[in-house]
């Protein structure tokens, strides 16, 4: 495989690897909610941002 090609596919890994983490964290993210876990403490489990926690809930980011 030629370098470029090899990059690309390489970059292609990497973005679906966090893209799949990013899924994981919002699952999780959305069954602790329905546990009762408060969103500060949900976004410090799944190490994002308490506005990113509110977008996947639904929940309107004033």
């Amino acid at each position: 495989m030629c370098k470029a090609a090899e990059n690309l596919y390489n970059k292609g890994i990497e973005q679906g690897v966090e893209q799949g983490k990013l899924e994981s964290a919002k699952a999780m993210a959305v069954s602790l909610h329905e546990s009762g876990v408060a969103e500060d403490l949900i976004a410090k489990a799944a190490n994002v941002s308490v506005d990113l926690v509110r977008k996947w809930l639904g929940i309107s980011v004033a």
